[in-house]
């Protein structure tokens, strides 16, 4: 009996734990206003808090909506083709002179790596976001099926087969439903987690990693293609 009334209180206590995590309160002074309700997930709120404190919310915005004369980086190719900061690490760390079309941005090079990791973190799940909301409220207008073959070949193909682990997907009607499915798959629609389980399951990090750099840098064309040949081939 004693054991059970532990089990029973340990299956509480987790209960209340991730309760109280959900709700996330925000600590004394901290500005909800500016920065948005804090978020459940520690490592993107540090992420986010590190982003703000050294002035970057300034000029991009918290969320990615630039302010005046700064660069776009939801939709900057440099951020696309960033991989584990090392572009984004390299701009903040020479600064950008000042352009007719862009406002200049000073060095940060005394940014600790950890620092610029957690920044360029903040960036890529910024981006994912509202990528993520623009594409799925554009008109689904309609693609080319030959174009749409060519993208997955070339993008898709080597880890999916319409005819394999995609066949159940490709048998739906609702063409929003399949545009938000490649975007964000039901089973990756996650940002990793700290558990050691997951930490080994180096599969599945590379999977979402790769459907990440497609949502972070897919062209509306090129979705709405990718989207017409999957429903021709339902």
């Amino acid at each position: 009996m004693r054991d059970r009334r532990s089990i029973w209180l340990l299956a509480c206590l987790l209960v209340l734990a991730r309760s109280v995590a959900a709700q996330t309160p925000a600590r004394p002074g901290y500005d909800v206003e500016f920065l948005g309700p804090p978020l459940s997930d520690p490592v993107l709120q540090h992420a986010k808090e590190t982003y703000v404190l050294f002035g970057c919310a300034y000029c991009h915005g918290v969320n990615l909506v630039p302010r005046g004369e700064a660069a776009d980086l939801m939709h900057s190719a440099l951020v696309g083709l960033d991989d584990n900061a090392d572009r984004i690490g390299a701009v903040l760390r020479s600064g950008i002179p000042q352009t007719p079309k862009l406002s200049p941005m000073p060095q940060f090079s005394d940014l600790s790596e950890q620092q610029i990791a957690a920044i360029a973190r903040w960036i890529h799940y910024a981006r994912r976001q509202g990528r993520f909301k623009e594409l799925t409220n554009a008109p689904l207008a309609g693609g080319d099926p030959a174009k749409g073959h060519a993208y997955f070949e070339q993008t898709c193909g080597s880890c999916h087969s319409v005819e394999g682990d995609l066949a159940s997907t490709t048998r739906s009607d609702n063409p929003a439903a399949l545009r938000a499915h490649i975007l964000i798959p039901a089973a990756l629609d996650e940002n990793g987690s700290f558990e050691l389980d997951r930490l080994r399951d180096t599969k599945r990090a590379a999977a979402r990693e790769s459907h990440h750099r497609v949502l972070e840098n897919i062209a509306r064309e090129d979705l709405a293609d990718v989207v017409s040949y999957l429903l021709e081939r339902k």
